[in-house]
């Protein structure tokens, strides 16, 4: 009696370091990234980090999993995902909006299989899981962020969504009331976006589709003007040059939700929460709510200061406005 608790002992022991397969061996999960596949320093290298933490914590290996990448033709976006659907994958987690009207197709076309469209909600349908992040929320802490760290009390909103700069504003508010918030339209021409740079000393992108902003910060005002981006939104905030003004970055957080579509997956489930009843959107809001939004510095930030911003945060989060 006593050999056998003690090999019983033996055994237990041995179980809690070994290596525990999450996998349900009828569960298959496919990634088809965008233009650009791996290397891009954007959405795709971003699920592509999240996936592979998340083929380490559930043991993922082929043929469980499977990535794909596309030239961006539709006919390439569409032969990609019905191979996919066809060998048996039953969630396809497709990257970017570029994928939106092909989804929205093969979704149709193979309605036992999963689908999920990241940095998107547009797709009314049951087995389609829109993950879609609150810019707002950054916005509002990109506000908060740049009347913390502002010498100058002039601070600027680079773009052209009106909710966002909205957002921006409240967040800057939130820390001072006589803080100035310069609305810098763009994109727009160059010599305004200089204008406009010359009367901030913090301003926030949300320009992603050229370094324009950031070479314009750096030719003009390269140690008068610190700018707030967005990763992985602004692929060129990656670059060495544009360190050097780059004073913190809005980020959307692709571990989270990749993590939890492929749990999901594996547990026959599907991330279906509401997202839009009216037109039927499915899938899952992220935002700082839940983590899905976050922020990086460049530069260290006192406690004083690291500590009012999750106070404002905070605040945001219990206010109607967040909703």
């Amino acid at each position: 009696m006593k050999l056998r608790s003690l090999l019983l002992s033996i055994a237990l022991a041995l179980s809690a370091f070994s290596p525990v397969s999450y996998a349900n061996p009828g569960a298959k999960v496919a990634v088809a990234y965008d233009i650009g596949f791996l290397g891009d320093n954007s959405f795709n290298d971003a699920v592509n980090e999240a996936l592979t933490a998340a083929k380490k914590r559930y043991n993922l290996v082929e043929p469980f999993v499977r990535e794909v990448p596309t030239n961006g033709s539709p006919v390439d976006r569409l032969s990609r995902l019905r191979f996919l659907a066809d060998n048996g994958y039953n969630l396809i987690i497709a990257v970017g909006a570029g994928y939106r009207e092909t989804v929205r197709r093969v979704s149709m076309e193979y309605p036992q299989t999963q689908f999920a469209m990241i940095n998107d909600k547009a797709i009314g349908q049951m087995n389609v899981s829109n993950i879609y992040f609150r810019e707002d929320h950054g916005a509002y802490l990109a506000g908060v962020i740049a009347a913390i760290s502002t010498k100058r009390k002039s601070i600027g909103f680079i773009g052209s969504e009106p909710e966002l700069f909205a957002g921006f504003k409240a967040g800057a508010a939130a820390i001072g009331k006589k803080i100035k918030v310069v609305n810098i339209p763009y994109p727009d021409s160059v010599s305004d976006l200089k204008v406009g740079l010359g009367k901030i000393d913090v301003g926030y992108s949300t320009w992603d589709g050229d370094a324009s902003v950031i070479s314009a910060t750096l030719e003009s005002y390269p140690n008068q003007v610190k700018l707030i981006v967005e990763r992985p939104d602004q692929y060129f905030a990656e670059l060495n040059s544009a360190q050097k003004v780059i004073l913190a970055s809005i980020n959307k957080n692709l571990a989270r939700p990749i993590n939890q579509l492929v749990a999901a997956a594996l547990k026959e489930r599907a991330i279906i929460d509401v997202i839009d009843e009216t037109d039927g959107i499915y899938g899952r809001e992220y935002s700082l709510r839940n983590s899905g939004i976050a922020f990086t510095m460049a530069t260290s930030l006192s406690k004083s200061q690291r500590d009012r911003i999750n106070l404002e945060v905070k605040k945001f989060l219990a206010s109607p406005k967040s909703r």
